[in-house]
């Protein structure tokens, strides 16, 4: 009998709890409880209230992430994670787009329908970026973090990031998937829901 597990799905940039991922995740694992919150704009505050969250988590839930969410998802340590297309340093495509609004793409729980890049935003995320392998500076801490519970998955044709080669520094289980930067519905059923289903 499959074991009801928490999976918790943590979204890109632009994105929230509402994503078609997330929706798509509650409906192919009804018998799981999928967790997927809106991540806050303001990093500082985006790892206050995965802290929070973390705190509730039984030991055997699964951390899924895709882009920037991947690397929220890359600092709980001590939980199985998936990361997917990895987005280590977000701050550099913020950066392109500083003094700009950007659309959240799916709607979110506060109302908001935009947000603004600043100056002060990218350097927020940027001294989070420079910590985020650190093991005492994660969303959670494990002094025994295990590097096998950790998994990404890397579109071939992936035209946004490449964080490959760092996420290899510190990892070894990498798998490449046809597909673009933008987690697409046959991937989701027919990688992402079994690795997650064999974890």
């Amino acid at each position: 009998m499959e074991k009801k597990r928490q999976v918790v799905y943590l979204h890109g940039l632009s994105s929230s709890g509402q994503s078609t991922t997330a929706q798509r995740l509650r409906r192919t694992l009804p018998k799981h409880e999928v967790i997927s919150p809106d991540i806050p704009v303001q990093p500082e505050v985006a790892v206050a209230e995965l802290r929070r969250l973390a705190s509730t988590l039984r030991p055997d839930a699964i951390i899924v992430g895709t882009s920037m969410g991947a690397m929220f998802a890359q600092m709980f340590r001590g939980f199985r994670r998936i990361l997917i297309n990895p987005s280590f340093h977000t701050s550099r495509h913020m950066s392109e787009k500083t003094g700009t609004r950007l659309p959240f793409h799916n709607p979110r729980k506060d109302g908001a329908t935009e947000f603004e890049i600043s100056a002060k935003l990218v350097k927020k995320y940027e001294k989070l970026e420079s910590k985020q392998f650190d093991p005492t500076s994660g969303i959670t801490r494990c002094d025994k973090d295990d590097p096998a519970l950790v998994t990404a998955l890397f579109g071939t044709r992936d035209d946004v990031v490449n964080c490959r080669e760092e996420y290899l520094s510190h990892y070894s289980d990498a798998r490449d998937f046809e597909g673009g930067h933008r987690l697409d519905p046959n991937t989701t059923i027919t990688l992402v829901v079994p690795l997650i289903l064999e974890s």
